[in-house]
């Protein structure tokens, strides 16, 4: 048993449940792992059907990152989410600013973060006999790396949001402060996943890792963003990869460009 599931000590998890759980909790990156642990305090799961529901919870919350306390993010709002200049900070009522902000946006502190719920709280997916349904999505390449301070590793989710989401760091940023390096180039590693399995062997194809990482990111944009709102996009993205014969992902990023040259139609 994954030994986080096992800490829970849940009093009622079925075999299928226990079985989704090790598989899901053993690739939840440094972010991931952070808001669910602030979910577990804002709903303490009792069993493994609550379990379940917080893990696919954890993409509809956000977290404010090592802001300590409720002054320290209210500094964290003023500066990451206002822009406020270091030089005006003194002015900064923090207390009043985090008061402010978690009335809009309720949550929990934890680990010293601030984990965001949802708007309109907990979603129950699971219902106990959908588990089957429960698919881990909103992502585009997973990577596995490590560092001379963390050995085991940690895995990073791709896509980034820093840049979209107000300058609040996300995974790339979390990720490598938990490595205790600087540079996604001073990380070594170990395994890769994509979103799109046609795709292959994600290490073979890159030198550099700061590469792999620059076409995950695209790869997440172009899923994200569906081209444009393109009806069935998903399936005729996938079918012209099928019928280019692609097998790397940065084939897959120059297809993505041509989607309106093709035309899905459907055989009766």
């Amino acid at each position: 048993m994954n030994p986080y599931l096992e800490s829970l000590r849940l009093t009622e998890i079925s075999p299928d449940e226990e079985h989704w759980l090790d598989e899901r909790l053993s690739e939840l990156s440094v972010k991931e792992h952070f808001i669910l642990n602030g979910l577990t305090v804002y709903a303490p799961p009792k069993s493994g059907m609550e379990l379940v529901n917080l893990v696919q919870n954890i993409q509809d919350c956000g977290i404010c990152y090592n802001v300590g306390n409720e002054e320290g993010l209210g500094a964290f709002v003023a500066r990451e989410v206002e822009g406020i200049s270091l030089e005006y900070m003194s002015f900064v009522d923090c207390d009043r600013m985090a008061e402010k902000y978690m009335e809009l946006h309720p949550g929990v502190f934890s680990g010293g973060n601030y984990i965001e719920i949802s708007e309109d709280g907990l979603w129950p997916y699971y219902d106990g006999t959908n588990l089957e349904q429960l698919k881990d999505e909103g992502w585009s390449v997973k990577l596995r790396l490590g560092s001379p301070y963390q050995p085991d590793g940690v895995w990073l989710r791709l896509p980034d949001y820093q840049d979209a989401n107000d300058g609040k760091p996300d995974e790339m940023e979390i990720t490598l402060r938990a490595l205790e390096v600087k540079r996604i180039d001073e990380c070594e590693l170990y395994e890769a996943k994509c979103a799109l399995p046609i795709l292959g062997d994600l290490a073979e194809q890159y030198d550099s890792l700061a590469d792999l990482v620059y076409d995950g990111q695209n790869l997440g944009f172009v899923l994200d963003e569906r081209g444009q709102g393109m009806q069935n996009f998903m399936e005729l993205y996938e079918a012209e990869l099928e019928y280019e014969d692609c097998g790397t992902l940065a084939e897959a990023l120059d297809i993505a460009e041509s989607l309106n040259r093709y035309e899905l139609v459907p055989v009766s």
